[in-house]
């Protein structure tokens, strides 16, 4: 794949994502307006029951499955029954388990909820193998039109619900809509058709890859989704909504930019782990470019984030503004080295990230349990404070598997950073010394942004083009000859 058809693919997905963010961005005000924290922490509890529930009935099959020819049918099939077994079984669980979560939490409306969640972690089940498929083929155009269908229709069916009443079922009801609509296109349009077969050994191979990836899943599921649970039992439903509705804006680079390249890019990497030389360089330059979209506009948003936070969601989330502000530095960082996760999983050192993994999230939920006593914002800081240290950690380990130092790949982020820097003393000395609204604020906060990414495209042109250039040639290149290029 060249450097033409991954930004396609990519750009693809990410405009579908894009298209996503503006129809959340006009429900979610309604919805802010509509709900209150209380019932938007409720759901921020539930929710992880069945987020957990789905990754274990993926258990990393349908990532295996990529790399293994769509004329082993049977293999496909095996997995694909396989899958549903487990989403059947875990689907149960969770509905038994539905009664425990409200003890725990003391929140009743938990049993109700829960047992509406577990069709969702069925439908998932059911809808990995063929979206594998669409995957393997290639088919990007049909993966991104499907996800913005149901993504449309269940922000739909939100606003429709909390404009009724129903209050925090509203969003229960928003993901029933949207795993309804996916299991029933992508299983219409992919090429997957199973057999009636199951031969377990044809699948031990794809077992013991999707191994590592299942406990790597697993622990990023409870680094990113625990700290609902601590913060909620800890310090109450209200709080927890103001948490959670802070990480959702924090993490919307990951989901609409670095996701994306992620899923575009894994077939393709896989094809390349005997090949580090040429990893390195495609994983350089993507650093590059994901540092200039995403520093900026993470950034701006943290120095304007009473005006953009009080524009989109009204004054009552302010408290989450403040919140996001703490988070950014973080989040922007966990954003922008999202794609040696996939370099990981694509040389096969799943062992590796699977390690580190553990280790962050035993140091994060760690520092969380002690300092969220003090605290929303305190559990903000710990969470910025333990990721931005540990990655110098996981680069020491990731980086020499690519032969590239850390100084080369630090140097990526160097113009995008500064470009940042400039860009929020600009908003605050604008803002301060012309007082403005909250609308005029934030399209200066998105003006500025769009001109330091641009500023640090423009100063980096020649680095990015050279990068472009050498994607797809001289990949026998020693590791020792990659620059990184100012």
């Amino acid at each position: 794949m060249s450097f033409k058809k991954t930004a396609w693919g990519t750009a693809m997905i990410s405009s579908v994502r894009l298209l996503r963010l503006v129809s959340q961005f006009v429900a979610i005000p309604i919805l802010a307006r509509l709900l209150t924290p209380e019932e938007y922490g409720l759901v921020a509890i539930a929710m992880p029951f069945a987020l957990f529930a789905m990754m274990i009935a993926d258990a990393g099959i349908g990532m295996s499955l990529v790399r293994t020819p769509a004329s082993e049918r049977v293999v496909w099939s095996t997995c694909f029954w396989l899958s549903i077994i487990l989403g059947v079984a875990l689907a149960l669980v969770m509905a038994g388990l539905s009664p425990l979560a409200a003890d725990i939490f003391n929140q009743p409306q938990l049993v109700p909820m829960m047992l509406a969640l577990a069709f969702v972690v069925l439908a998932q089940a059911i809808h990995l193998i063929p979206v594998a498929a669409l995957q393997q083929a290639q088919r990007f155009k049909t993966i991104a039109l499907v996800d913005i269908f149901a993504t449309a229709l269940g922000l739909g069916t939100a606003v429709y619900m909390a404009y009724h009443g129903y209050g925090a079922w509203a969003l229960i009801g928003q993901q029933i809509a949207v795993f309804s609509v996916k299991v029933s296109l992508v299983c219409l349009l992919s090429p997957f058709r199973p057999l009636m077969k199951f031969n377990w050994p044809e699948v031990r191979e794809h077992m013991q890859f999707g191994r590592n990836v299942l406990g790597n899943s697993l622990v990023t599921y409870f680094t990113r989704s625990g700290d609902n649970w601590i913060v909620g039992k800890m310090l109450g439903a209200t709080l927890v909504g103001f948490y959670s509705m802070a990480f959702m804006f924090a993490r919307l680079p990951q989901q609409i930019v670095a996701g994306p390249l992620q899923f575009v890019m894994y077939a393709q990497l896989a094809k390349m782990k005997d090949n580090p030389a040429g990893i390195a360089r495609i994983f350089l330059l993507m650093t590059r470019i994901l540092a200039i979209l995403i520093f900026p506009a993470m950034g701006l948003i943290a120095a304007a984030h009473v005006a953009v936070f009080s524009l989109l969601l009204s004054e009552k989330w302010l408290h989450a503004g403040a919140i996001y502000l703490l988070l950014a530095p973080a989040c922007a960082a966990q954003a922008v080295i999202a794609l040696s996760e996939t370099i990981m999983f694509a040389m096969n050192r799943t062992d590796i990230q699977l390690r580190t993994s553990s280790e962050y999230a035993v140091i994060w939920i760690g520092a969380l349990l002690v300092f969220s006593t003090h605290g929303v914002e305190a559990a903000a800081i710990t969470f910025s404070v333990v990721t931005l240290l540990y990655q110098w950690r996981y680069l020491s380990i990731m980086l020499p598997l690519i032969g590239v130092a850390r100084r080369d790949y630090f140097a990526t982020y160097l113009i995008p950073l500064v470009a940042t820097g400039l860009g929020i003393v600009a908003y605050i000395a604008l803002t301060t010394l012309m007082p403005m609204a909250h609308w005029a604020a934030s399209i200066l906060a998105a003006l500025i942004a769009v001109t330091a990414v641009l500023g640090s495209a423009l100063v980096q042109k020649n680095s990015l083009m050279d990068g472009i250039r050498q994607w797809g040639g001289n990949e026998g290149a020693p590791p020792n000859t990659i620059q990184a290029r100012i």
